[in-house]
């Protein structure tokens, strides 16, 4: 089961990642006590109505999740939203909303909704054009081409928590277990299920520790030491280079797109920024 407070929540925590993650959603948030609607509320809860229109949006949203509209889940959606009020409640009971730490990150919350409902408003009215498109992929592929004859790296790696856990990878590689196999069976990656392999990259395009290592390896060796790139190590295996091939138009059109959309928003944030008065 599925609230539509739950997708709200993961939306806007992954804000970073795209501008269309909440349109659908955009008029779902609820604050405890705040009567969304005129029509029969679902419930009342120690006086405060919970309005039938958010147990709709919450019947779409599962809907949506592909559940069936049935007594049950509606039953089991109202049983949920009367104890997120009860539970509501208490906290403001024990003051726990006034806390300066509970208003910092309602502001917070607020903030990163209203962003994300400003962004899908400009791009609503102004919708990115295949035209727009294909100037910026021109720009990047001549950005790409005055750069001189480019290297690109086809890797796999096998990631882990610990150093130790990686030189132990690393022993039995050297000892003749083969990479993708043990990619397979200890790497912490999604690119496990491919044995480590991530596809072909530029060197920019790959965390720099890495990069400034795969560079200086001939294609099938290893790295000597494990790579540390943040809390976790990487056994890097370089499978192959070549020449950079400049990808499609199409093949590059989601990349291409969230360049534009990153270009958009530094734009509006310009414009507002010119016309803001900060002391």
């Amino acid at each position: 089961m599925f609230l539509v407070g739950d997708f709200l929540e993961f939306s806007v925590k992954n804000h970073s990642k795209f501008w269309v993650s909440a349109l659908s959603f955009s008029g779902a948030v609820c604050f405890s006590g705040l009567a969304l609607s005129a029509d029969a509320p679902v419930a009342v809860v120690n006086g405060v109505s919970i309005a039938a229109r958010l147990m709709d949006r919450n019947v779409q949203a599962n809907l949506a999740q592909g559940q069936r509209d049935t007594p049950e889940l509606r039953a089991a959606l109202r049983q949920e939203l009367v104890a997120r009020e009860l539970m509501t409640q208490e906290a403001q009971k024990r003051g726990l909303d006034k806390l300066p730490a509970t208003q910092d990150a309602l502001q917070t919350l607020r903030q990163n909704l209203l962003i994300e409902l400003v962004l899908n408003d400009e791009f609503t009215k102004n919708p990115i054009t295949d035209a727009e498109l294909k100037t910026e992929y021109e720009r990047q592929v001549k950005a790409l081409r005055a750069a001189g004859e480019l290297q690109q790296y086809q890797i796999s790696t096998i990631v882990l928590s610990s150093e130790a856990d990686a030189r132990a990878v690393m022993t039995a590689v050297r000892a003749g277990q083969a990479f993708d196999a043990l990619a397979r069976a200890r790497s912490m990656d999604p690119s496990k299920d491919k044995g480590g392999e991530l596809g072909w990259f530029l060197p920019d395009q790959i965390a720099p520790a890495i990069s400034n290592v795969v560079v200086n390896l001939a294609p099938g060796a290893v790295s000597a030491a494990p790579i540390q790139v943040g809390p976790y190590w990487h056994v890097v295996r370089l499978n192959a280079k070549r020449p950079f091939q400049v990808p499609g138009f199409e093949e590059s059109k989601a990349l291409v797109q969230a360049a534009v959309v990153q270009s958009r928003r530094a734009a509006l944030l310009k414009r507002l920024s010119d016309a803001a008065v900060v002391k």
